[in-house]
């Protein structure tokens, strides 16, 4: 029996999330691996800066104990952004494919974070800048 294009792409989301932590973050509904993540970045932050702020440790607890999916990929994503001694974990531990993350991060990341902070039309709010930042992982 030969197997229809929608069995071939399920097959292929699947090998894409067990290779790739950042891929598996946005595509998988339970959040374990995204909470992981999350927790990661928040102890390396915490342990970098000892006196951050309580408003930071405060959200980034909400962000774990929330269930909103577009609040922890908000996490996630600045998380990234702000932490490259944890982007550059992933690569040295192959959590995800290199290229694809390299070109993430650096070429896009870093504007979609700063039109988001600027308030720029499709990044104006924090739904629309998760789904831009979702999108331009997954088709890279």
């Amino acid at each position: 029996m030969q197997t229809s294009f929608y069995e071939e792409k399920q097959q292929l989301d699947k090998k894409r999330e067990e290779a790739d932590v950042i891929y598996r973050a946005f595509m998988d509904k339970n959040t374990q691996c995204l909470d992981n993540i999350i927790r990661e970045i928040r102890d390396l932050t915490l342990a970098e800066f000892t006196k951050a702020s309580n408003r930071l440790r405060k959200m980034l607890q909400r962000a774990l104990q929330d269930k909103s999916r577009v609040a922890k990929h908000a996490a996630m994503l600045f998380g990234l952004y702000l932490t490259p001694d944890y982007a550059n974990k992933l690569l040295q531990e192959a959590k995800v494919d290199p290229q694809r993350f390299s070109e993430y991060y650096q070429h896009h990341l870093p504007q979609m974070c700063q039109n988001h902070l600027n308030g720029k039309s499709k990044f104006d709010s924090m739904q629309a800048f998760v789904e831009e930042a979702r999108t331009a992982y997954i088709i890279i």
